[in-house]
């Protein structure tokens, strides 16, 4: 089983469920400025590895976007390390490692994050 140091995703169904487990958590990044991101990348073919987490760095703020089948959404806050490597891959499968580039998210970083869209940039990577 693959494990991402710091990950402990709790997924949520629908807008209720995440309003109640995180309260105004999500919109904290509102209006703050994109500074990076991480995500995981196979190392052989660089192909995006969608089903592990978006850590997106707002100013000071770690946010970590998580989906899983069609509808539970995980929302953290500061707990991946993206610097310590992914472990528990099988050696015959592909290398997952976190990467900072991503042709989707390159051109928001260093801009703001427009208000009343706090996960917006990272539904621009899914679309």
């Amino acid at each position: 089983m693959m494990r991402i140091s710091g990950s402990e995703p709790i997924f949520l169904v629908g807008v209720e469920a995440v309003r109640e487990e995180h309260g105004p958590g999500p919109a904290a990044p509102v209006g703050g400025r994109l500074t990076g991101f991480a995500l995981v990348r196979f190392v052989e073919d660089r192909d995006w590895f969608s089903d592990c987490p978006v850590v997106l760095h707002f100013d000071g703020i770690q946010a970590e976007i998580c989906h899983w089948k069609f509808d539970e959404l995980s929302i953290g806050w500061d707990t991946i390390d993206t610097t310590a490597a992914i472990s528990g891959w099988g050696h015959l499968e592909p290398t997952p490692a976190w990467s900072d580039a991503h042709e989707r998210l390159e051109p928001f970083v260093g801009r703001q994050l427009p208000r009343g869209r706090p996960v917006c940039v990272a539904a621009i990577i899914t679309s």
